[in-house]
């Protein structure tokens, strides 16, 4: 998943934005940790994602494999990796191509051209980070339930799990 390319590394994740509406975008799984119950991504620390998981951290998240055709869903409590030791690591072990994704001047989902077709100003206010690892964001969910659907067969299976305060996971099979 470090790289990736593991066949459920794109991820659909859900947010809370500041309308109270559902964000949804793509990222990329970077790692998962059973014992510790956290899938992580990364992100360009001045996205909406990021100002949406300061604001409201609940996030859900979605991965399905067309190949085995199971769909895995999660949910859970997303936090910035303040870990400088983390962040470095996740860094390093980043492709040449997904740091060069850093570099952008402009942050994510800013309007390039107005309703008329001119071109839209940005002005910097001091505050944004200047340098590509400055801009990088590691993001760990805290994951407190999943649901396993594979719809690989004609009867359909599906499992919840949730944690328990323990923490313990716990599963039961519910209906497809």
């Amino acid at each position: 998943m470090a790289d990736g390319s593991a066949p459920s590394a794109a991820v659909h994740l859900a947010t809370v934005s500041s309308t109270g509406s559902p964000g949804l975008r793509t990222v990329i799984g970077r790692e998962a940790s059973f014992d510790e119950a956290t899938v992580s991504f990364i992100t360009d620390i001045r996205s909406t994602k990021i100002k949406d998981i300061r604001r409201d951290p609940r996030v859900s998240a979605i991965a399905y494999e067309l190949e085995s055709r199971v769909q895995i869903k999660l949910a859970g409590t997303a936090a910035i990796v303040e870990d400088e030791d983390a962040r470095r690591a996740m860094w390093e072990r980043l492709k040449p191509h997904t740091r060069k994704q850093f570099e952008a001047d402009l942050p994510p989902g800013i309007a390039l051209y107005s309703a008329n077709g001119a071109p839209m100003s940005w002005e910097d206010d001091g505050g944004s980070p200047k340098e590509p690892y400055e801009r990088f964001a590691l993001v760990s969910i805290s994951v407190t339930s999943v649901e396993w659907l594979d719809v690989s067969s004609a009867e359909h299976l599906r499992y919840a799990f949730y944690r328990d305060r323990r923490p313990k996971w716990h599963g039961i099979r519910i209906s497809p």
